[in-house]
């Protein structure tokens, strides 16, 4: 990992200007799953650009409230105001829809993205079988790094997915498949400010009952920010073998989202080609 980070560093110098990583998430809270990588980019006098691809809108519970209790957390973390941006409440993409609306997310995003000034590196969720609109991030992720020609340098983070269909939740567990883990150990004292920050996420307490315990025990028995590469040849395959989290859920389909991301990625080809043959 270290070695990425210098190389990415070194080209921006070169440049005359700081390294900017795009973090992407899918939804409002799902920045805990990247505390500790975002305190260490910043720690690095790097920029750290956050963009939330859906509105998270759950229930009763608007996207302004979830989108105040991201910024009060990424502010904490000290990230600037102006380099969080809530592109799935602008646009309309509801929670849960992510992978129906790729082509409408991921124009606005690289709009987004070269408005803010690139990036250098792309941060997003892992490719696990977890929830669809996670999967459909890391897509995204996969997309817009090859867009910006920025594929080597960028990574992946796990969140939770269930072995065997089971409901109870595994956390922070890298696939491997999704390739070889680069570890960063966590300061006990951030671990403990990192589980502090959850009590900002008031309007979504059955999520935190329900990941709260499984953080704290990956930080307590293992304390390592982990995160993987990202690779185009991954998303043409199934996350794992058996039934996905979110078809337990009855959320999404698998065959159904298999048909939305290779709809999508024959789409970003057919664009490409018109882009190079009018050159």
């Amino acid at each position: 990992m270290q070695l990425r980070v210098c190389v990415v560093s070194i080209a921006a110098e070169a440049e005359g200007r700081s390294v900017t990583t795009a973090f992407l998430f899918a939804h409002q809270d799902d920045e805990f799953g990247v505390f500790h990588e975002l305190t260490a980019t910043l720690a690095r006098g790097e920029r750290a650009v956050c963009i939330y691809l859906t509105n998270g809108a759950w229930k009763q519970v608007r996207p302004e409230t979830r989108n105040a209790e991201s910024a009060e957390v990424l502010s904490r973390l000290g990230v600037a105001a102006s380099d969080v941006h809530f592109l799935g409440t602008e646009i309309g993409i509801a929670d849960g829809t992510l992978a129906g609306n790729f082509t409408k997310c991921f124009e606005a995003l690289t709009r987004r993205v070269a408005e803010s000034g690139g990036a250098d590196r792309v941060v997003t969720h892992a490719y696990e079988g977890g929830h669809n609109d996670h999967d459909a991030g890391h897509v995204l992720g996969v997309m817009l790094a090859q867009h910006l020609n920025v594929l080597d340098a960028s990574w992946q983070f796990p969140l939770y997915r269930a072995p065997g269909g089971r409901l109870i939740a595994t956390w922070a567990a890298p696939l491997d498949a999704n390739g070889p883990v680069m570890r960063s150990q966590i300061p006990w004292a951030r671990r403990l400010t990192y589980l502090g920050y959850l009590r900002f996420y008031a309007s979504q307490p059955t999520t935190i009952i329900k990941i709260g315990p499984l953080m704290a025990w990956d930080y307590f028995s293992d304390g390592h920010q982990k995160l993987q590469p990202l690779s185009l040849a991954r998303i043409g395959e199934r996350p794992r073998p058996g039934e996905l989290l979110y078809e337990t859920w009855k959320l999404y389909s698998y065959e159904k989202f298999r048909r939305d991301v290779d709809a999508f990625i024959a789409s970003v080809d057919r664009s490409a080609g018109l882009k190079s043959s009018a050159h």
